[in-house]
Formats: structure tokens, sequence, C-alpha cells
């Protein structure tokens, strides 16, 4: 992982990247729950999409499983200006740190005119950004800068920002649900991408001590549990 505060060497590292993020044609977690809500089962390349989160701040579960499928078509870019981002965790779910470009503006306006700039690079396979506020004008450029660089935008907003504007593939809404002493429970639920399950929602269920998140149905419960993999809380 490196740590850049430098908006010139970040944009100088990424362009040096030898692979392509375009080389395929979506994202798979590898959570079949999932995946499967999504059109073409998958987080489509060339497009922004939205994590809502109704606490004020999306769990980061979600983007860390997309962002460690990525890894390896690309850079990673997280924008971490409120210094949210917590290393031991992506490390436990399996994220490859030297992959990361860990970004740390000085300023919020400057963290997103470098995500929007990072997007436009064909080196960056997914870039994460949480802005406070979007305009119409800025989610749109966003949008824009994806579809030229070929990856994957994943933008982290508040709930509130449910009914506002926005230029995204796919929305989710995060929400915490019922879980153990032991692990915490998170309610994904998909309200809009055209061709995928919306309206459905799938229970990520993350182990305090072992990080692992199993991905379970909320209608069937427990037996339904899909897959097991190692996740941060």
């Amino acid at each position: 992982m490196r740590i850049v505060t430098s908006i010139d060497k970040l944009l100088h590292t990424i362009s040096g990247w030898p692979g392509q993020s375009t080389a395929s044609p979506g994202i798979v977690t590898g959570l079949p729950a999932i995946d499967s809500l999504l059109p073409a089962g998958g987080f489509a390349t060339r497009s922004v999409h939205e994590v809502l989160g109704t606490t004020g701040f999306p769990s980061v579960i979600l983007p860390v499983l997309v962002a460690r499928a990525a890894a390896k078509t690309g850079w990673i870019v997280w924008c971490d200006f409120a210094r949210r981002f917590y290393p031991p965790g992506a490390i436990a779910m399996g994220l490859e740190l030297d992959r990361l470009l860990l970004l740390r503006p000085k300023t919020q306006a400057d963290e997103l005119w470098a995500a929007t700039e990072c997007l436009h690079s064909a080196g960056v396979a997914v870039c994460i950004v949480a802005p406070p506020r979007l305009t119409v004008v800025q989610a749109r450029r966003l949008q824009l800068a994806a579809e030229r660089g070929g990856g994957v935008g994943l933008v982290l907003r508040s709930a509130d920002a449910i009914s506002r504007p926005y230029a995204a593939a796919t929305r989710w809404l995060v929400s915490p649900a019922p879980g153990e002493r032991t692990s915490q429970c998170w309610r994904m639920e998909l309200i809009h991408g055209h061709g995928g399950l919306i309206g459905q929602s799938v229970l990520l269920e993350v182990c305090r001590e072992t990080y692992h998140v199993r991905a379970v149905s909320p209608v069937v419960g427990r037996s339904g549990e899909t897959k097991t993999t190692a996740a941060s809380a």
C-alpha cells in the first residue's frame, strides 16, 4: 500500500501501470448471493456504482470485496480524506495492498477532482470516493471518466442522497441488521440497476474474530449461506 498526498505523484504512478482495466466486462465479487443480484452477474466496468449507508456512512465491506476482485487488473485507488480506511481489515479480507494507492488529499475538492482524473486512466481498475456532496455535474463527470478509462467508480454516500440526482449503473442501500455478539450483520439491497434484481437484498454476516463474511438469504436464514470468505467488519 502506498499513501499518496500529492495528486501529481498519484497520476504519474497510475499512468505507468502496464495492464488495462478494460480487459474484464465486469467485476465478480466471488459471493454468488451478491453477484446474482447484479445485471449480467457482476459490477459493470466503465461505470460508476453507488453504495448508500443508512448510518451516515456505509459499511466498506462491499467496496473492499469489489476492490479485492479487481486488484489484479489495475490499481485500486482509495480516496481517504476522512481517514476511514482500515488497512488491517483490508489485509484480513485478502486485498493485496501492493495494488492499493491510498489517497489522502488536503481538501475534499481535491479528492473529488483526483477521483475523476484517476477514473480517466486505463491503469485504474477501481476508484473509491466518499464525497459529502455530489452535484449532477460532478456525478456525470465521474461517469464519463469511468467510460473513458474503463474501470469502476464506487461512490460512498449517505442514504440521505437516495432521492438526489445520480449517474450510476447500480445503487445499493446498506443498513445494519440484527447480529450476534461475535458478528456484525449488514443488509445489502439493490435499489437501482437495469436488468438486475431490484428490491432484493442479501445479508452479509461478518465474524469479529476471523473476519469471515457469509452471504445469507434474509428469507431462508442461516441455512441459505452461499459462500464463506475473508472480510473486514
